[in-house]
């Protein structure tokens, strides 16, 4: 059972009162999400390099905000843990690492498969965007989805959606080249070639072959794609063109009239890429599940799911899909907005009736009185038995008139669920702090980093 935090504790000094003591103590491959570039790197690519960057930090109010990465050094081995979450997301770090719950900072080996810990909500900006022309954003968003530019082959792309070819097509001009259309009907597909505006000879490339290779993509396979790192750099607003294109290839937006709800999901062979597709939602604070869906024969397939009516509101009005796909998004857009969304997705963990419950006690207010207040039928203990949604919680903040209740409700965490705690044995560890806030994101997980 979790000790009970105090409601002064929390209202004075937010995420920092509990346990609040000891460095984050991470393997040298952890990814650290950068704050002035927007890329998560290898904590052993900064230690080499010696670099000291902006990270992502929750500050008291759980809000984030860009912090400078102060100290890093080695901290000999010790037993590291892979925490697996609901969303699909997983970290790695040692089992005396802290975690963000409910109840404060708690030790990796103080959690359980059920608990609930942090994760964002949504990632601001880098401090530091560049903004790539649009006609590369459309072209690289296609590429990755359903362009093929495999080494000693011509650099195609195949789509049965017009409008989806009328946008590379277009896009291509950037690059001074005009596609040459290929018509396959047995397969009920068109291919665009893309070959050079000019003769390729020695140190003379394709333009396009030539622009994928510096970001990394040529001559990749499917099942080895992956977002640049330009791309988290882009303003958010090219972002959403970004992801619009890229859910207009191998992602879907449909209405379920069996089920009554929206499917919106983005698929891949490659999880590297599911992973940073993941990343780039939360830029629109859109919340992504990750799954496998296996199948004899093939390799390993990736889901990624927009799951929650609300959630996918603000994908389908901030983000949505170009060409056919689009006109399916728009569709699931009017019947969502015809329903009443359901808050069990996006919930505040259960152990907040605690507060709740010394709230109500300091103010003399019985729980009959208090349950008649928020509008529901008095139902003795079991409303203490599930998880509010962010609305319920807002109106107990109102009635109690208490701000640190309110705060979670207006912060910038998902409560995401442990759904696995693997020993990965004894590794090599790292302490790293950021100071002030003392605590930074790792490999999407915020975890504590002070002394």
């Amino acid at each position: 059972m979790q000790p009970k935090q105090s409601v002064e504790e929390w209202n004075c000094k937010g995420i920092n009162t509990f346990e609040s003591h000891g460095a984050a103590w991470l393997t040298a491959a952890t990814p650290i999400s950068r704050a002035d570039t927007g890329v998560a790197v290898p904590l052993e690519t900064l230690i080499r390099d010696e670099l000291r960057p902006l990270v992502w930090s929750l500050d008291p109010q759980m809000r984030f905000t860009a912090r400078p990465l102060e100290y890093v050094h080695p901290s000999g081995s010790c037993t590291v843990d892979r925490v697996r979450l609901a969303s699909g997301r997983s970290i790695d770090t040692a089992t005396e690492a802290r975690l963000l719950t409910i109840n404060g900072w708690r030790k990796v080996g103080q959690l359980g498969i059920g608990d609930r810990v942090a994760i964002p909500r949504w990632i601001p900006a880098p401090t530091r965007t560049q903004e790539m022309p649009d006609p590369e954003v459309v072209m690289l968003a296609h590429m990755i989805g359903d362009g093929s530019c495999v080494r000693r082959q011509p650099i195609r792309y195949a789509s049965i959606d017009e409008e989806n070819l009328a946008a590379v097509t277009e896009a291509a001009m950037h690059f001074g080249i005009t596609p040459i259309r290929d018509e396959y009907a047995a397969a009920r597909v068109t291919t665009l070639r893309l070959p050079a505006p000019y003769r390729l000879t020695h140190g003379r490339r394709n333009p396009i072959a030539k622009w994928l290779d510096e970001l990394g993509l040529f001559g990749l396979r499917s099942y080895e794609k992956f977002v640049p790192e330009r791309v988290f750099g882009m303003p958010t607003d090219q972002v959403a063109i970004f992801l619009r294109h890229l859910w207009a290839t191998d992602g879907s937006a449909r209405w379920d009239r069996t089920g009554k709800q929206a499917r919106i999901y983005y698929t891949s062979t490659s999880r590297r890429l599911i992973d940073d597709v993941s990343d780039l939602l939360l830029r629109l604070g859109v919340h992504g599940r990750i799954r496998l869906v296996p199948k004899a024969g093939y390799r390993d397939c990736w889901h990624l799911t927009i799951d929650g009516g609300d959630n996918q509101i603000t994908f389908l009005e901030d983000i949505g899909a170009h060409g056919t796909r689009g006109i399916t998004a728009a569709e699931c857009l009017a019947e969502l907005d015809t329903m009443t969304s359901n808050p069990n997705v996006d919930t505040v963990p259960k152990e907040v009736w605690n507060i709740v419950r010394t709230l109500l006690s300091a103010r003399k207010m019985t729980h009959r009185e208090f349950q008649a207040a928020m509008g529901t039928k008095f139902c003795g203990s079991t409303m203490w038995k599930h998880s509010p949604s962010h609305q319920r919680l807002a109106r107990a903040a109102d009635i109690l008139e208490a701000p640190e209740l309110a705060m979670l409700c207006t912060d910038d965490v998902f409560w995401d669920r442990i759904t696995a705690i693997t020993d990965l044995g004894e590794q090599p560890v790292y302490s790293v702090t950021v100071p002030g806030t003392e605590n930074l994101i790792v490999q999407g997980v915020p975890v504590y980093a002070g002394w």
